[in-house]
């Protein structure tokens, strides 16, 4: 569904069908990131435009409104490209935009406004009046299946090709955060060719070859080697690899206490120095700390912590608890 509206909105403005006011809402970021991005570039394509980014936090509709004129005023001759993100910490009711400026609107200003993890009541005025003169759209999380047509479309569309076994392991891996899957795949752009195939041993190469070296030095508990590596991978993928592997050594010191032959267990890289330096009683400590570092991630754009920040304090105490 996203993939199918985006798709419409960038032939729309490929065939010069503009709109006065694009809405974008919902759970979803990345999404409204997207789409405002893509407005953007294909509009550069068509018109001059000047823009003009605000933000809701540092916004009130009376300097909304002086922006949107003084923009007119000025640049008369160029389509005026107004962005408002994070809309939702707007210091008065979002509402109030449909008296104060969308009853006022200039026929070549075009106004983006992102309303991240708020959504706007289907009862009132402006959700209709946009629905009626603009472009509305919620950005809820995708499924599985839509995540991968979404980033095999993104990728084919920058000239490469990825095979459907490498988006699939690709998304296994990194899970289904959009920011995790985006970021890796701009780092394949930089080190591949266009045209060039993206199979699965790239993606082995260049995307899982890491976290492999962080299970390594984490056992080792080498703190500044596992703190470099760390800070390479997706964040949220990471701190999941990091859970799954303290998992693996309780089972494995569940094999030992069992007296259950472990010569095929799935990880070679433990032996009887881990259970030294990762006794049970520690571990379980360890499954609390992780759990709490991905509270304080998902809330990264609430909180001033930074990434950076929260890896290290979780080592830290991975370490040395």
């Amino acid at each position: 569904m996203f993939l199918t509206f985006k798709k419409k909105i960038i032939t729309d403005i490929n065939n010069k069908k503009f709109k006065n006011i694009y809405f974008f809402m919902g759970e979803e970021r990345f999404l409204i990131e997207n789409l405002t991005k893509s407005i953007e570039f294909f509009l550069k394509k068509q018109e001059k435009i000047k823009k003009k980014i605000l933000y809701g936090y540092d916004l009130d509709l009376k300097k909304l409104f002086f922006v949107t004129k003084q923009i007119y005023i000025n640049f008369s001759n160029e389509y005026n490209l107004i962005i408002v993100k994070e809309a939702q910490f707007l210091s008065e009711k979002i509402e109030n935009i449909y008296y104060n400026i969308l009853k006022n609107h200039y026929k070549k200003t075009i106004l983006i406004i992102c309303y991240n993890n708020k959504v706007l009541d289907k009862r009132k005025k402006l959700y209709k009046y946009i629905k009626k003169n603009g472009i509305i759209f919620n950005c809820v999380k995708l499924k599985t299946n839509e995540i991968f047509n979404f980033f095999q479309n993104e990728i084919e569309e920058k000239g490469y090709i990825i095979t459907h076994n490498a988006m699939k392991l690709l998304i296994k891996f990194l899970g289904e955060n959009l920011y995790s899957i985006n970021n890796e795949i701009n780092k394949l752009f930089i080190l591949m060719e266009k045209n060039q195939i993206i199979d699965e041993k790239i993606i082995k190469k260049y995307v899982m070859k890491t976290t492999f070296k962080v299970e390594s030095y984490i056992i080792e508990k080498n703190f500044i080697k596992a703190y470099k590596a760390i800070l390479n991978c997706p964040i949220s993928f990471i701190l999941k690899n990091i859970y799954n592997l303290f998992l693996k050594i309780i089972k494995f010191h569940c094999l030992i206490l069992t007296n259950v032959k472990f010569k095929n267990f799935e990880n070679k890289i433990f032996n009887f120095t881990t259970l030294k330096k990762y006794p049970l009683n520690n571990i379980y400590n360890i499954i609390s700390y992780i759990r709490e570092a991905d509270i304080k991630i998902k809330n990264i754009y609430i909180n001033s912590i930074n990434k950076e920040s929260i890896l290290e304090e979780l080592l830290y105490k991975i370490f040395y608890n």
